[in-house]
């Protein structure tokens, strides 16, 4: 009697030890498919957010949309309105008749000022920049200075500055009789952004933080600001998106 009880006690601890193997199988296997689930969300995110991107911004109503729409279709439409999310598509750029071209992914981001905020992630994701401005306003100080803030904004982005992001300023509406010229808009904007340097410099320095200071050029802060001193690329050029003149703007966009 005493050793069918242990015949059976063993045969009953063999098969417990036998599903706590299983079991314990079962939860390692349950813990490396999670962890290559994690691996490979986390690649695609990475690559999500791989610097590949045109991203086209600017102020409200400055032409953004009717570039995007050139880049898209090769021509204008009839007429855009205001966007309020982002518009983004795989564009085949060329440079002239007979070019293949080359196929870049565009992001549209609506210039609205309470919109800019959502912009940050996708100059993360940026590899070249077009700041699109409307050459027609600048003898509009609030329109210069919003333009300037939204233009510093971008250069002074952690993501931009870190990669030095190259940046197209793309004057729009230049084949208008009352535009005014490349130079004269890169001079506002430089004017607008040295004040609004000195002024955020000022405010630091009251409260003590003038360490934080974000400098955006390669001169020391309180050098006059120039475009041509950032320590990302800032070029420049006449267009009208409306009437597709982008001859300045298409060797920017497909140069390596």
């Amino acid at each position: 009697m005493a050793e069918e009880f242990v015949r059976v006690a063993t045969e009953v601890t063999n098969v417990t030890t036998a599903r706590s193997i299983g079991l314990a199988e079962l939860v390692l296997l349950l813990l490396v498919i999670v962890c290559c689930a994690y691996a490979i969300t986390k690649a695609l995110l990475l690559g999500q957010k791989k610097r590949s991107l045109l991203l086209i911004v600017g102020p409200a109503s400055s032409g953004k949309t009717t570039l995007f729409k050139q880049l898209q279709y090769g021509e204008a439409p009839s007429s855009t309105v205001t966007s309020v999310v982002p518009n983004e598509e795989d564009c085949r750029v060329r440079q002239g008749e007979g070019d293949q071209g080359q196929t870049v992914r565009v992001v549209d981001y609506p210039g609205h000022v309470k919109l800019r905020s959502g912009c940050d992630a996708y100059l993360q994701r940026a590899k070249k920049i077009v700041f699109v401005t409307d050459s027609l306003v600048y003898n509009d100080s609030d329109s210069v200075r919003e333009a300037a803030g939204f233009l510093f904004s971008v250069l002074a982005n952690p993501g931009v500055l870190r990669h030095r992001v190259p940046v197209f300023i793309a004057c729009n509406k230049s084949d208008r009789m009352n535009a005014f010229s490349v130079e004269f808009v890169k001079r506002r904007l430089e004017k607008e952004i040295d004040v609004l340097l000195s002024t955020v410099g000022g405010l630091s320095d009251t409260k003590g933080g003038g360490d934080d200071l974000v400098n955006i050029t390669s001169v020391g802060l309180g050098e006059p600001f120039k475009l041509a001193n950032c320590l990302s690329k800032v070029s420049s050029g006449a267009m009208s998106a409306l009437k597709g003149n982008l001859k300045t703007l298409k060797p920017y966009l497909t140069a390596a």
